[in-house]
């Protein structure tokens, strides 16, 4: 009976090291996405709306990329101001977009806790 507890605990403690972390990847990169919004933001900052949207679009798109290979906590926050960042572009308000991309990018370079 013992031994059954043993092998038991053997196998459980096997499948709990193969077993991943819940939370962001830990090789998470945010150099591309951040290379990109510096981007988006000086074609804003010339004053070009819809380049700025069409900007943002392309950020947006290399979000989408990055969280099909592991979504985090900091990459969803990134992109829920891109999005506003979109909205605002769309609507004409450069400097509401402006500032909401800026403000993706330092959630996006915020330290890990």
């Amino acid at each position: 009976m013992k031994t059954k507890y043993f092998l038991m605990a053997l196998l459980l403690s096997v499948f709990s090291l193969t077993a991943g972390a819940a939370g962001s990847p830990l090789n998470e990169s945010f150099t591309n996405l951040i290379a990109l919004s510096n981007t988006a933001i000086e074609v804003g900052e010339t004053g070009d709306t819809e380049a700025f949207v069409d900007s943002v679009k392309v950020v947006l798109t290399a979000i989408g990329e990055q969280n099909d290979k592991g979504s985090s906590i900091r990459l969803q926050r990134a992109d829920a101001r891109m999005k506003k960042a979109l909205k605002s572009g769309k609507a004409g308000n450069l400097s509401e977009g402006i500032a909401a991309m800026k403000s993706a990018i330092v959630q996006m370079e915020a330290e890990r806790k």
